[in-house]
């Protein structure tokens, strides 16, 4: 009985080792992929999915008030606007406004890829809230954080990159919380497609 306990416990050991060694070679793998391999994984076209968190990632730095909340992306692409091979992305933002005559977000943003040692990443007093520590370890998963956002004044319908340049179809109202009348200049009512060039840290209207 005592013989054939050990020999059960030497194959469990066996096994245990066996599914190490697997996984050590499975890493092994991984890393030994050829740099040009790498190269190409790079270039490949972004999920959505993958665009959408990272957004949402960056998005829990906005905690909310009671008259202005839940923060969300409506809208999460990617495109190479600087044609380094990598690519950006971008998206719109906005929260849910109650009461009060403020105007309510409707942000367009560019993420940009993580540097090593990037401050944008670093919270402000580690360990002191464990929900910024766990925010800012979400948006160092994503790979990416905010570099530049621009308010876009209308119901968004379109967003589509061109090189360097973010065309937004939106539609402006008179009512409307996205551009409040008579506390900031708002286009006319109607349909409009605004260009922005983007470059590190702006985003720019182009005329």
């Amino acid at each position: 009985m005592y013989e054939r306990k050990q020999w059960q416990a030497i194959g469990l050991r066996a096994l245990v080792a066996a599914m190490a060694l697997t996984v050590a070679m499975s890493l092994l793998a991984q890393d030994a992929v050829p740099a040009d391999a790498k190269d190409e994984a790079k270039s490949e076209p972004m999920s959505y999915d993958k665009a959408r968190r990272a957004a949402e990632a960056s998005l829990r730095l906005h905690p909310g008030t009671d008259s202005q909340y839940d923060y969300r992306p409506l809208w999460a692409g990617n495109a190479d606007l600087d044609g380094d091979g990598r690519p950006e992305i971008i998206y719109l933002y906005t929260a849910t406004q109650s009461g009060g005559t403020a105007q309510q977000p409707n942000e367009l943003v560019v993420m940009t890829p993580l540097a090593e040692g990037d401050v944008r990443v670093q919270a402000a007093s580690p360990g002191k809230s464990a929900y910024d520590d766990e925010t800012y370890a979400l948006i160092r998963a994503s790979g990416y954080a905010d570099d530049a956002a621009v308010h876009i004044p209308g119901e968004m319908e379109t967003i589509t990159m061109d090189g360097d340049r973010i065309r937004v179809t939106f539609n402006s109202t008179r009512n409307s919380k996205l551009c409040v009348r008579g506390k900031v200049t708002c286009p006319a009512e109607g349909q409009h497609a605004w260009v922005y060039r983007w470059t590190p840290g702006k985003l720019t209207r182009a005329e």
